[in-house]
């Protein structure tokens, strides 16, 4: 019998096909994978093809000066920005700036699962690093931009966007670096913010809900303000477009928790480190600009006129997988340590599991 092969598709239709497949993964249809072998299979590469996030040129001379690696950002906001001001963001609770770890009873937080990681203050990116991340070319197509390591493997985005000046600029920027709980870090992941009903507080006395089944997070009230000043500031400055609905929703948390001192007093702290202000916190009536605002869905957050919604988390378990090495990817990585707490992933201690995929 011969073999069948796969049909090959051009001009119109492929074009077609290709743009199908990336607005049904926008929607959370099909996984980004799906299309990539669907692609494939029709006679096509997926980066030929597809018209996934493409990043808007961003001028790299003119973005902040933000510390030059992600250990030195942490460093200053633990010990510079914070100073005095030990306090974690999400649940209020004293760290150790040095030690950079947590006393969980001045707050009242009871650890979820991970009590280890609990314990430890974490870097929040308020605004996700992977949804910046996946606009870039070198998380996208690490391959192409990167190369191959020593052992002929697929270096990770992560690892890769690490000589993306644009990527390291906007990762390291400290106006979106905040001290969290560890475990409140890993636990939120790169979860869109929004409104959870009922009573889903699982950490005690901190107010923050995580809901994963719908991949949402909505923070104390004291600091949602705080958050949609924060995206607002993201979106401005490295031309990340929110949708409507969000921009909504982050109108009112502005309104709900307007700016206090402290937040001020932080704003002009990180302005003296990186040589620019929140203009969202120095002026009481500014509104995002139209131009950062799409239809997009809730949720999801375009450079261009393509909306890209993070794609549906695939369905991971527990077991029987418990080496970086059975690893297929790094957010499979990120599950097994936050959500099964295999803490053997982060040999490092830095939260950041499988250097291998997640870099670090």
């Amino acid at each position: 019998m011969a073999k069948k092969t796969a049909p090959k598709t051009t001009g119109k239709i492929g074009g077609f096909l290709a743009a199908l497949l990336a607005l049904l993964v926008g929607v959370g249809f099909v996984s980004p994978d799906t299309r990539d072998w669907l692609l494939s299979w029709l006679g096509g590469s997926p980066s030929s093809q597809q018209t996934g996030p493409t990043s808007t040129p961003v001028d790299a001379s003119k973005l902040p000066k933000t510390p030059s690696s992600f250990d030195s950002a942490k460093r200053i906001l633990y010990e510079k920005i914070y100073a005095g001001h030990s306090k974690t963001f999400y649940c209020g609770c004293d760290f150790d700036p040095k030690q950079r770890t947590v006393d969980l009873a001045s707050c009242g937080v009871t650890p979820r699962k991970n009590a280890e990681r609990a314990s430890r203050v974490e870097a929040e990116h308020v605004f996700p690093a992977e949804w910046f991340g996946g606009f870039r070319p070198c998380w996208r197509d690490s391959e192409k931009v990167c190369g191959l390591d020593s052992k002929g493997e697929k270096i990770p985005g992560r690892k890769c966007c690490e000589k993306d000046p644009v990527f390291m600029t906007a990762h390291n920027d400290l106006h979106n670096l905040y001290p969290a709980v560890g475990e409140v870090n890993g636990d939120r992941s790169n979860f869109s913010w929004g409104m959870i009903p009922g009573n889903k507080q699982e950490y005690g006395r901190c107010a923050i809900k995580i809901d994963s089944s719908i991949r949402r997070a909505e923070p104390p009230d004291a600091v949602k303000g705080d958050i949609s000043r924060t995206m607002f500031y993201m979106s401005a400055t490295y031309g990340f477009r929110l949708s409507r609905q969000d921009v909504q929703l982050f109108n009112a948390w502005d309104k709900q928790d307007p700016v206090d001192a402290w937040e001020q007093e932080r704003n002009r702290r990180i302005a003296a480190v990186q040589g620019n202000l929140n203009p969202f916190i120095t002026e009481d009536s500014k509104q995002l600009d139209s131009s950062h605002v799409s239809d997009a869905p809730a949720g999801a957050v375009t450079p261009t006129a393509v909306a890209v919604t993070p794609a549906p988390a695939p369905v991971y378990r527990c077991e029987p997988k418990k080496t970086c090495g059975q690893m297929t990817r790094c957010e499979e990585a990120r599950y097994h340590l936050t959500q099964c707490g295999n803490t053997g992933l982060d040999r490092d201690g830095d939260g950041t599991p499988c250097a291998s995929l997640c870099g670090g």
